[in-house]
């Protein structure tokens, strides 16, 4: 597993990720507008396809991924698969009620480029066809604003955007900086729409823009301070304002609330076997009476959980390596999960670890 810095040690934490980001070489991407006169319901007559392209199995083939989405309402997007040999392409994109796959010449479009367009239903029958015209754009969607480059932000990147300005996301990271996939593409689609835009899940630059100036704000907000060691492999966070009293001794740190009903944990303890980290999984997840709404996922040594129990909420993510055994533990009461909620799984993306931690 690499070492990923945490996301919200600082205040432009959001900005300085991005940028390092931006610097890696550009990715290929195939930005096109489509118009489909005759289309109905799933089907948009106007919308975008933004793809990126990779190398396909053979010298003469391109691998196609992205996203298509209406740029008018209703909202309508999906996930966008496909391969290219030569200038011929076939994409084709998971909408809700059916798949409309479209095939064309339109590799390297150049101008505008008929294409033809096809629809199954959930059954996987044939429901509707038609023309389509696709035409190469740069970045500006017609009304809508100006498409942000295809590695402005990452998944991990887009999710803790997402996840500072009150939105749900995995408490889990992905191993690797990758680009988007459906689940953030519908979580920001959800984010849209909720500021009251078209949802359309297309990364516009404004919202990248919008999304960094609000997490900054409510890292603010919170005093999100870093903890951890670089020398030993550990980094976490936690919100000092609103956790200000401090205790802990030895690997172990303490911050609560002033009435002390909420706090968070953060440690490093020494390592355990893998037979007692299995052990320590199977309690931890157990069921067992009085606890409720349990939701855990481990992948191999990385566990996070999250319970109610005896009216507390306890958020907790535990990272089990060769050197040392990390972990954070929030506790909040269950009756203000309004004020603490968001704070669960913030917390737990906030932990990062090397597989050389010690304590």
């Amino acid at each position: 597993m690499t070492f990923h810095k945490t996301f919200g040690l600082a205040l432009a934490a959001v900005v300085i990720a991005c940028s390092a980001h931006a610097k890696t070489p550009p990715i290929k991407a195939l930005r096109l507008i489509g118009e489909a006169p005759t289309a109905a319901d799933p089907i948009p007559k106007h919308f975008v396809v933004d793809l990126t392209v990779a190398p396909g199995d053979g010298d003469s083939q391109t691998s196609l991924s992205g996203w298509l989405a209406s740029i008018e309402a209703p909202a309508a997007s999906g996930q966008v698969m496909g391969t290219c040999v030569q200038q011929h392409c076939a994409i084709t994109a998971e909408l809700d009620g059916g798949k409309v796959s479209i095939t064309g010449d339109f590799g390297e479009a150049k101008g505008p480029v008929a294409a033809h367009f096809n629809v199954k239903d959930e059954d996987g029958k044939a429901s509707q066809q038609g023309a389509v015209q696709l035409a190469p754009m740069e970045s500006v969607v017609p009304g809508l604003g100006a498409l942000a480059a295809p590695d402005a932000v990452t998944d991990n990147q887009l999710d803790d955007l997402l996840m500072w300005g009150g939105r749900s996301v995995a408490a889990g990271k992905s191993f690797d900086e990758d680009l988007l996939d459906d689940i953030q593409r519908g979580d920001l689609s959800e984010w849209q729409d909720a500021k009251g835009r078209l949802a359309t899940g297309l990364i516009f630059a404004s919202d990248i823009a919008e999304l960094k100036a609000d997490a900054v704000a409510a890292q603010k907000t919170a005093g999100w301070t870093p903890l951890g060691d670089a020398a030993k492999g550990w980094s976490a966070g936690y919100p000092a304002a609103l956790l200000p009293v401090k205790s802990g001794s030895g690997g172990e740190h303490r911050f609560a609330s002033a009435n002390g009903k909420a706090a968070v944990v953060i440690a490093v303890d020494p390592p355990m076997t893998e037979d007692a980290f299995d052990a320590f999984v199977e309690k931890t997840t157990g069921d067992r009476e009085g606890r409720s709404q349990l939701d855990s996922t481990r992948a191999n040594g990385d566990l996070n959980i999250r319970y109610e129990e005896g009216g507390v909420v306890t958020a907790a993510a535990y990272r089990h390596r060769d050197g040392a055994f990390v972990r954070v533990v929030f506790t909040y009461p269950a009756d203000q999960s309004d004020a603490w909620k968001m704070y669960e799984v913030i917390l737990q993306r906030s932990l990062d670890v090397s597989d050389d931690v010690k304590p």
